[in-house]
């Protein structure tokens, strides 16, 4: 048999060796499980959401129309590569860069409301209010809406 030092020696190592492995294992199982962030992840704009999910989300949200839904499609994919190319541009200044997206956004907005009914301007606006609202109270506007309101 092993004189106890030794086997208190292994026994430590084998600790120390446990404890690394979860410390590296642990984390990449943790991150894993959460969802992307905003900016995070492939074709993923506003909350983590592509051009198809969102115009999707807005479809069951509004009750739009598969033509109304295409339209939207359209015009998210085109607003986002307009974005992604607009933070990619490291030679526009930080604030003009704000400034621009800010100009994207109430553009794809316009276009948006170009494509609802008078009735779905009034829902797309309600929730965009209540995103807005998540924002200022320190969320990132992507909690759940009231169901009078559902967020997209």
């Amino acid at each position: 048999m092993m004189p106890k030092a030794m086997e208190k020696n292994r026994m430590r190592t084998a600790a120390v060796l446990l404890c690394g492995a979860m410390l590296t294992v642990l984390p990449a199982m943790a991150q894993q499980d959460t969802p992307p962030q905003q900016g995070q992840g492939q074709g993923e704009h506003r909350g983590g959401m592509n051009p198809e999910r969102r115009a999707d989300r807005l479809q069951k949200a509004l009750g739009l129309t598969a033509d109304q839904t295409t339209q939207l499609k359209t015009i998210f994919t085109d607003e986002q590569a307009k974005g992604e190319a607009l933070r990619n541009d490291t030679s526009v200044p930080q604030d003009e860069r704000r400034s621009k997206m800010m100009e994207l956004r109430k553009d794809e907005d316009t276009k948006v409301h170009a494509v609802l009914t008078d009735e779905q301007k009034a829902k797309y606006d309600a929730m965009q209010q209540e995103r807005m609202r998540g924002r200022q109270n320190g969320g990132d506007g992507n909690a759940p809406a009231p169901a009078s309101a559902p967020s997209m």
